[in-house]
């Protein structure tokens, strides 16, 4: 051996096997190593009536649940952080609501503030309106639709709520933010006990805005908070 062989020194794999030698353990108090590493073949393992390396089939496929697992944990994160997000936006809405000084600052909350704390791009609040009233917009910002109308948008009467991943420009709902409107998701308001029937009109330009329905839930609420202080203003029975 020559003084430059003797002088060099060792490869970084050396020094890593060396010092595995003197750690026999290092593995058991990291396993979660195993998942990346990948271990020796056995012996002969491939040629014809050779072994079967049943070991290392296992830690291949532990690798790739694994890496599987990991990625679905992932997703499930994000979507409950984008969750939360959510549900705070909701919140932040419902205190606009219950902060209005008058009814008809209340409605330009729903029609305006609503839209923009949920990053929706039009709100529509609709209701009914009696036999010979023209429809349109009222003065304070209200929508009025024709007799019957929430049941034919719902889809009947026992529907709740109705989202429609294709939608029409519907100046009904969204007077002039009607074009930007993809899809919605419409909700219906029971204002009170003898009161017309109400809409609650929610428009995207993002097709899939409303598609998972489990996200649907904090819109549902915030129409509750909108019938219990519309009431409350309008001195309504519930």
């Amino acid at each position: 051996m020559s003084k430059a062989e003797i002088s060099r020194p060792p490869a970084p794999a050396d020094r890593v096997a060396d010092w595995l030698r003197h750690h026999p353990d290092f593995l058991t108090d990291r396993p979660e190593l195993a998942a990346v590493l990948t271990p020796p073949p056995v012996a002969g393992a491939g040629e014809k009536d050779g072994p079967i390396d049943f070991g290392r089939f296992l830690v291949q496929r532990l690798q790739r649940d694994l890496a599987v697992a990991r990625r679905d944990e992932a997703t499930a994160v994000d979507g409950a952080r984008r969750l939360i997000k959510q549900q705070a936006r909701i919140h932040e809405a419902c205190l606009a609501l219950i902060e209005a000084h008058s009814f008809e600052q209340f409605v330009e909350a729903i029609t305006t503030d609503v839209a923009v704390t949920l990053e929706v791009d039009a709100v529509g609040l609709c209701i009914e309106a009696g036999d010979g009233r023209p429809n349109g917009r009222t003065r304070s910002g209200v929508n009025l639709l024709p007799c019957g109308a929430v049941n034919a948008l719902l889809g009947g009467s026992d529907s709740k709520e109705r989202r429609r991943e294709t939608v029409r420009a519907e100046r009904l709902l969204y007077g002039g933010a009607a074009s930007l409107v993809r899809s919605d998701l419409l909700i219906r308001l029971h204002i009170g006990a003898g009161a017309p029937a109400g809409l609650l009109a929610l428009g995207s330009r993002d097709p899939d805005a409303f598609g998972d329905r489990s996200w649907r839930q904090p819109y549902l609420f915030l129409a509750r908070v909108i019938e219990s202080t519309a009431r409350a203003w309008l001195n309504l029975p519930g």
